[in-house]
């Protein structure tokens, strides 16, 4: 699950010269069923509040019963964000994979570029986000900047490491959800081959085309076979979803 929550990463630093405002209430949701190829194998859901001057965001995914008897997943992710500056101040990872942990926690002063982990203090780059935090602020975006032809790049500190992914438009498509026929924007993560990846281009990602952009759709191919996240139900959206029927 945790490789899925990595798709949560549309962000570039190059845009922070916008007027960026998230399109977001306070109480918004989405639900995505979670396939490994043709297994049903799990659900995902993420949540936000805001209070004040910052934002909460919370993901959580889980296995299901038929999985957790060979695999069992319990995922959760927060961020806190600050609404001005659209920045980070606080990053949590909580991973059970099977027999596989992972527990991290960040602290992060935009003043000094720096983060705080259980491993250290590590110096950012201006700007730098989270994998949460890198999702919302990428929702600020105008459709039309999601659709340009030259790539963007995310800017992100993630396992005590920061990574500039390219995002690139692949085009806009039509897809029929739980939710309806959902116009969506197309875009391709260039992802790091290794441990999860055989090949850069094996991510795609589907958003709303409309002032939302909240994810719809995931695919992909991993080195085990392949993992799918379909949108299920989207609650408390603050603009009119890209519906066509």
């Amino acid at each position: 699950m945790k490789k899925l929550i990595l798709i949560f990463l549309l962000t570039s630093h190059y845009c922070f010269s916008q007027k960026n405002i998230y399109p977001i209430n306070t109480g918004e949701s989405c639900s995505y069923q979670i396939y490994y190829g043709f297994i049903n194998a799990g659900h995902a859901i993420y949540s936000v509040t805001k209070k004040n001057e910052e934002i909460s965001v919370i993901v959580q995914g889980r296995s299901n019963s038929v999985v957790d008897l060979f695999f069992k997943i319990r995922d959760r992710y927060e961020s806190k964000i600050n609404t001005k500056s659209l920045l980070p101040s606080y990053f949590k990872r909580n991973i059970l994979e099977g027999g596989d942990k992972i527990n991290q926690e960040y602290f992060f002063n935009h003043k000094n570029n720096t983060v705080k982990t259980q491993k250290g203090e590590y110096k950012i780059n201006e700007k730098s986000q989270d994998m949460l935090s890198s999702f919302l602020y990428g929702r600020t975006f105008t459709s039309s900047f999601l659709k340009r032809k030259s790539p963007f790049f995310i800017n992100i500190f993630i396992n005590e490491e920061e990574y500039n992914m390219e995002v690139k438009y692949v085009g806009t498509e039509v897809l029929n959800t739980n939710i309806g026929k959902v116009r969506c924007i197309k875009l391709k993560p260039k992802v790091q081959v290794g441990r999860v990846f055989s090949n850069p281009d094996d991510l795609n990602i589907w958003v709303s085309d409309d002032k939302n952009h909240i994810l719809i759709k995931v695919e992909m191919d991993i080195l085990v076979g392949s993992i799918k996240a379909d949108i299920e139900i989207a609650k408390n959206i603050k603009f009119p979803l890209s519906i066509t029927d």
